[in-house]
C-alpha cells in the first residue's frame, strides 16, 4: 500500500466521520427537543431518532477503522451499517409526516434527514468503493483502461409502502437508472401501458392485486411477457419465494436487501436484455441479408431461365427440356443453336459448386458458345472447342471453378452425330428400336489440365430416334433406402418412360415423368442441385 492509497482512505474516513457527527449531533439534539407541550407519538419518535443516530456510531466507526487498516470490511459489517440507515431513515420519513409546519423540530429533522442521505450516498459510491478496495497495481491499471460501459435502465417500482417506494427509487436512481412508482398492480398496469420499462420491482403484500396476481397477468399479457421482475419482500417464506420464480420473477430479495446485491442483479439483467436486443438486432440484419440473397438467387435463376433456348424444331428435329434450379442455384446451362444451313450445335455445361458466381461463370461460358466469339475456333469440331474451353477457363483464373461439357454437333444431310465430353454424363441415344446406347467422352474436366486432350466421336443417328442430355444433379441423389441411386437403375428408369411414352399418344415427351420419378425416389423434396435435361427427337 502506498502513500496515494492511504490518502484516499483518510480522506474517505475524514468525510465519513464528519458525516456521522452531524448525525448523531443533530439526532440528539431533535431528541432534546421533546417537552411537557410536545404530543407523546412525537416526543417517542425524537427519542427513538436519538437513539438510532447513536445506535448507527458503533458500526460505522468499526467499518472506517478496518478501511485505515487497510482490510476489506466483512459483508456482515457493511450490512449493519445499511441496517441503521435504514432503520435511522425509516424513522426520519415516519416523523415528518406528523410533524407541525415551521417548528424547530422539523428543521432538526430536514437536518438528520439530510445527513444520513449523505452518509448512505458515501457509503454507495461507486467510485468511493472501488478506491477503497483499489491497490496501487489496481488503481494503475484502471488509469489505462477504457471505462467499462455503465447499463442504465428503465425501472417501475411496485409497493403499498410509500417509504419501502422512496427508499428502493433512491437506490436506483443513485445507480443512474429511470424510475417510476406505483403504489399498486393496477396503477402499475396503467403505466406499463403508457411507456415500457426493463425491469419492475415488486412486492409481494398489496391490497387488490398483490404480486402473484401481477406476475400471472404479465405472463398473461404478450406484450409484457418478456419484463423482468424482481421479487423484493418482507415474506422470507420458502413457499412465497417458489411461487414468485415459478411465476416467472428473475429473483427473489428480502426487503433488508444488500444495495450491493440489489445493484448487481439490476446490472446483470439489464446487460442480458442489452446481449438479447443487440442478438435480436443481429439475427434480424441476417434474416433480411438472407431473404434478400434468396430473392437474388430467384432473381438469377429467372435470368438464367430466360436464356435458355425457346423448344426447337429445325429441319425433323424437335426439342423440350426441364430446368430445376436448386435453392442455392447452381452452374448448370445447355443451349442449342444452327452452325449452317444443314449443323446443329448442342450442348449441356455443369460448373462446380453453387451460387451466383457459378451461375454467372456458366452463363459466361454459354453465352460466348452461342454467340460464336471464342476465336480460332472450328466449331463443328467439339474437340476443337473444348480444347479452346479448356485453354480459356483455366481452374486458377477462375477461383477453382471448373466445369463439365458433353457438346455435340448434328449434320441433318448426313444424319451423323459427332461430340466430345468433358467429364461430363454421357448422353443416351435411344433408337427405334429401343436399343440405348451410351455416348460418353474421354476429356477431363475443363480448367485443371491446360495440356489435356479430348476425343472425338461419331454416331449415327436413325430416324426416330430419341437424344437424351442431362446434369448430374438429375441422378445424384440420396433415395428413400438410405444409397445413393444407382447409374443402372437411372437408365433402367430412363427407359421404361421413355418407351411408356412412345405408347401413348398423349404423351409429347417423357422428361417430366422421367424428373418426377427421380424426385419419387429421393429421400428429399428437394434436389440438392440444379436439374437440366434436354430431349432431342429426331424424325424421318
Amino acid at each position: 500500500m502506498n502513500g496515494k492509497d492511504d490518502d484516499v482512505r483518510s480522506r474517505f474516513r475524514h468525510e465519513a466521520r464528519t458525516i456521522l457527527n452531524h448525525v448523531v449531533g443533530f439526532g440528539e439534539l431533535l431528541a432534546g427537543d421533546s417537552s411537557p407541550l410536545t404530543a407523546p407519538e412525537l416526543d417517542e419518535s425524537f427519542k427513538a431518532i436519538g437513539a438510532a443516530a447513536i445506535a448507527l456510531r458503533q458500526p460505522v466507526l468499526a467499518y472506517l477503522a478496518s478501511i485505515l487498516d487497510g482490510s476489506e470490511p466483512s459483508d456482515v459489517l457493511r450490512l449493519q451499517v445499511y441496517e441503521r440507515i435504514y432503520d435511522l431513515v425509516s424513522l426520519v420519513q415516519s416523523t415528518k409526516r406528523f410533524s407541525p409546519a415551521g417548528t424547530k423540530a422539523l428543521e432538526d429533522i430536514h437536518k438528520v434527514h439530510e445527513a444520513v442521505n449523505a452518509l448512505s450516498d458515501l457509503f454507495e459510491s461507486a467510485d468511493a468503493f472501488s478506491a477503497i478496495k483499489a491497490d496501487s497495481a489496481s488503481l494503475s491499471r484502471a488509469a489505462s483502461q477504457p471505462e467499462a460501459r455503465r447499463v442504465s435502465g428503465r425501472i417501475l417500482v411496485v409497493d403499498d409502502d410509500a417509504f419501502n417506494r422512496e427508499i428502493l427509487s433512491r437506490h436506483l436512481e443513485r445507480q443512474g437508472h429511470v424510475v417510476c412508482q406505483a403504489a399498486n398492480g393496477t396503477e402499475a398496469f396503467s403505466i406499463l401501458s403508457e411507456a415500457p420499462f426493463d425491469i419492475v420491482v415488486l412486492d409481494v403484500m398489496m391490497p387488490g392485486m398483490n404480486g402473484y396476481q401481477f406476475l400471472e397477468a404479465i405472463h398473461d399479457d404478450p406484450r409484457l411477457r418478456e419484463m423482468s421482475t424482481i421479487v423484493v419482500s418482507a415474506l422470507d417464506d420458502p413457499a412465497s419465494m417458489a411461487r414468485c420464480l415459478e411465476l416467472g420473477a428473475e429473483d427473489y430479495m428480502p426487503r433488508d436487501f444488500n444495495p450491493l446485491i440489489l445493484k448487481a442483479r439490476i446490472d446483470s439483467l439489464l446487460e442480458k436484455k442489452a446481449y438479447k436486443r443487440e442478438n435480436d438486432e443481429a439475427l434480424r440484419r441476417l434474416i433480411d441479408t438472407q431473404e434478400r440473397l434468396a430473392g437474388e438467387l430467384r432473381d438469377a435463376a429467372e435470368y438464367v431461365r430466360s436464356l435458355l433456348p425457346k423448344r426447337l424444331r429445325w429441319r425433323g428435329v424437335a426439342a423440350d427440356w426441364e430446368f430445376i434450379p436448386s435453392l442455392s442455384l447452381g452452374g448448370d446451362c445447355f443451349f442449342y443453336h444452327a452452325i449452317d444451313a444443314n449443323r446443329l450445335a448442342l450442348y449441356l455445361l455443369d460448373v462446380s459448386g453453387h451460387g451466383i458466381q457459378a451461375a454467372l461463370l456458366s452463363v459466361t461460358i454459354m453465352n460466348m458458345l452461342r454467340g460464336l466469339s471464342l476465336g480460332g475456333v472450328d466449331y463443328s469440331s467439339p474437340s476443337s472447342v473444348l480444347s479452346k474451353l479448356n485453354r480459356s477457363f483455366r481452374i486458377e483464373d477462375q477461383n477453382n471453378m471448373f466445369f463439365t461439357i458433353w457438346y455435340g454437333v448434328y449434320d441433318s444431310s448426313t444424319r451423323k452425330l459427332r461430340y466430345a465430353g468433358a467429364g461430363s454424363p454421357p448422353a443416351v441415344l435411344v433408337g427405334p428400336d429401343g436399343a440405348v446406347v451410351e455416348l460418353a467422352g474421354d476429356g477431363p474436366v475443363i480448367g485443371v489440365d491446360e495440356a489435356a486432350a479430348f476425343g472425338e466421336f461419331d454416331q449415327q443417328v436413325d430416324p426416330d430416334s430419341n437424344l437424351y442430355l442431362f446434369s448430374d444433379g438429375l441422378f445424384e441423389v440420396r433415395t428413400t433406402a438410405g444409397t445413393m441411386l444407382a447409374w443402372e437403375d437411372f437408365m433402367t428408369l430412363l427407359e421404361a418412360h421413355h418407351r411408356e411414352c412412345l405408347l401413348s399418344p398423349a404423351c409429347l415427351s417423357p422428361i417430366k415423368r422421367i424428373v418426377d420419378s427421380v424426385r419419387g425416389l429421393s429421400s428429399k423434396a428437394l434436389f440438392d442441385d440444379d436439374v437440366s435435361i434436354v430431349e432431342f427427337a429426331f424424325g424421318g
